[in-house]
Parts: C-alpha cells; structure tokens; sequence
C-alpha cells in the first residue's frame, strides 16, 4: 500500500541576507539546469568545506546546516563535508607522506546486565581484532591498517571536532589515532542499543579503495566473538555488530542508520510480544513529530484491552534522513512482525502532550480525538 508521511522538521527561509556561500553554492548546484554546471558549483562548495576545515573555521559550515532552507540543501551540505573532510586530511599531510586511507568501523553494541554496570570504553588488546580482520580479508585484504584501541562516540565525529581530526592523516605507519574514549553506562535488567566507532588508518596505493567492501564479510563474526570476550563476562551479555569500515563521516551516517534500525527491531520485538502474551494484537500508528532540535517519526503500539500499556519509539531524523525512509522501515518491519493495523498519520504533531507534559504518542482506539487534540495544541 503506497502511503506518504510529511517532513517534520522547519527548514529555515533563506533569502540570503545574511548569506552564507555554502548555502548559495548548494541551491546553485541543485538548480542547476546542465550536469556540468551542478558538478562545477558542488566542486566550488567542496573547496570551501575544505578550506573551511583547514583553517580551523566551522561556524560558516554550522550556520549552512542550522540554516539549510530544504532538506535537499541539507543533505547536499552533509554529504559534501563528509567528501572534503577527506580531502582536507589528504591535503594537510602533503605529498610527501606515503598515502594514507583514514577509516572509522561502526559498532552498534547491544548490552544488558542484572546489575547497573559500565562496560570500559578501550579494548584490552586491540592488536587481536587487527590480526583476526587482517586474517579474514577486511579492508579488501590490505596488511597494513592500525586500529585505535579506543571505543569512540558520535562526538568524536562532532563538526567542531573536525579540523583537530586531520591530524589522522599524518601518522607515521602503524602509529595508532588517538581518540577520546566513551564508556557504556548499561542500566539494570533493560537492554540497550550503543554505538561506537573504531579509528584506523591503513596505506594503500594511489587510487586503490579499501573502503568498497558491503558487509563484513568473513570477519564480522571473529570480530563480534572477541568483543565478547574482551570486554563480557559474568551476566554481562555483550552483542557487538560490526558495520563496514567507512571514511570517518560516512561512518558516522552508517552508524547512526544501523543503531536506529537495531534499537527499532529491539522495540519492536519486545513490546509486540508483550502484547501478544496478555491482551492480544497489537495496532501501530506512526506519525512524524517537530521537536526543538529538528523531528522524529514515532511509532505507536497499542491495544484497546489495554488502556495504559501503551508502547512508543522515537526515531530522530539527521541531516542525511528522509522521513518516508524512516517511516518505510518502520511498515516494514510491522509487516515482518504480522502486525495488520497500520495507520500513518499525515499531518505533522507537536513534540510533547502539554496537559502530561510527554512525548506525544497515539493510541488507534482513540485516534481522531487525539489527533484533534494534538492539531490544536500545535496552533498555540
């Protein structure tokens, strides 16, 4: 059944005053009428990103993505930084350094312990789980990569942390990146969805891409295994699922996808079951949601037998994400989980229920009198 969900966030009017060239350059680019104009004005938008990350300077990169006024300009602008923060990394090492491939692995840990526990944020022995990729052919076979022993979070990819990050490109052969490690704070009895990245750099020849392969491949396994083993034990229950190894900002869309995914099918999954073994099916709604930092699509479980177990999922859209994909995923995954009553909400909701002061979720036995409800509080 086709269907359709409105985009939640409120893309900003940009009439150019002031301006900002990373804007002007994204709509020239997106406006243009011949190929070779757009890849021209996206090249331009391109040198500036990396001058921009040279110098140190990102308030001009921060006003373009705050003042995005589409999410085609957005995405454009984020896919863009992801491309130049190679570049300018390449051009601060110079020619004289052999040529380095800097890459970030995607790691969406799933833990769970009886007692409240924080799960260390480094590897006791990192060279382990370099031998065993190398053994297993990652990085399309290449011998030559370091992996940092840090586990690392998003904001370790964070914009202002960027010109910092070139220095990645400098090491000398083997040397490991430094990085900021994050500790997992796993609570008791509930299982929760991590993500992290391992920092490494390998050499390759001129030309040659090490970060082409789709899956793990052979080592994916090894790897989830001695995670396991290095940083479980006892009622700990470690699942780290290792993502391709990509360039550090591709990683960091990747990752965040795949965490968002893991955490929806966790959701969904449990709270189905749940249902199931005490009042019966359950009905989903999914809506999408302006919040103060941008929107979500929010999924909705419940059932009429029941009047106050109802279930919610939120999922935050980033730069790089559409609300029809997001919503797509959620119907599909019901649809794997035999769950028939499906309604996707076309309007665009408030954030929070003001006489309860929570996230806005909705029940389908009472649907349009909720709805209504929510429409009016978004009007004051």
């Amino acid at each position: 059944m086709q269907f359709s969900i409105p985009d939640p966030r409120a893309f900003a009017v940009y009439e150019g005053s002031p301006a900002n060239p990373l804007i002007d350059l994204s709509l020239a680019s997106l406006g243009a009428e011949v190929a070779v104009i757009a890849e021209k004005k996206e090249a331009h938008l391109r040198e500036e990103i990396v001058a921009a990350l040279i110098a140190g300077q990102t308030q001009s990169i921060s006003d373009a993505l705050a003042r995005a006024p589409s999410l085609a300009v957005q995405r454009m602008l984020a896919r863009t930084l992801a491309q130049a923060h190679v570049e300018a990394g390449r051009a601060r090492s110079g020619e004289t350094t052999l040529p380095t491939t800097v890459f970030a692995l995607p790691i969406v840990v799933v833990a769970a312990n009886a007692a409240p526990i924080q799960v260390p944020g480094a590897l006791p022995n990192v060279g382990e789980f370099v031998e065993l990729m190398k053994a297993n052919g990652a990085l399309r076979g290449n011998q030559t990569f370091t992996l940092s022993n840090a586990l690392a979070s998003v904001h370790a990819l964070a914009l202002e942390k960027l010109p910092s990050s070139l220095a990645w490109w400098q090491l000398e052969t083997q040397s490991q990146i430094a990085v900021e490690k994050s500790s997992m704070q796993v609570p008791a009895n509930q299982e929760s969805v991590f993500l992290r990245f391992l920092i490494g750099s390998a050499i390759a020849g001129p030309g040659v891409d090490l970060l082409s392969e789709k899956d793990t491949g052979k080592w994916g396994m090894p790897f989830t295994q001695t995670f396991a083993k290095q940083l479980g034990g006892g009622s700990l229950s470690l699942l780290a699922m290792p993502r391709p190894p990509r360039t550090p900002l591709a990683a960091l869309f990747q990752g965040r996808a795949a965490q968002r995914e893991v955490s929806m099918q966790l959701f969904a999954t449990n709270a189905i079951r749940k249902f199931r073994s005490s009042v019966g099916e359950p009905e989903a709604v999914i809506s999408a949601h302006r919040t103060a930092s941008g929107g979500e699509v929010r999924l909705s479980l419940s059932n009429a037998f029941d009047e106050k177990g109802a279930e919610g999922f939120r999922a935050e859209l980033f730069a790089t994400d559409r609300a029809q994909d997001i919503a797509t995923a959620m119907q599909d995954l019901l649809r794997e989980c035999n769950v028939e009553q499906v309604t996707v909400l076309a309007d665009i909701f408030p954030d929070h229920d003001p006489e309860t002061n929570l996230p806005w979720f909705f029940r389908a036995d009472a649907l349009e009198e909720s709805v209504q409800r929510a429409l009016r509080s978004a009007l004051h």
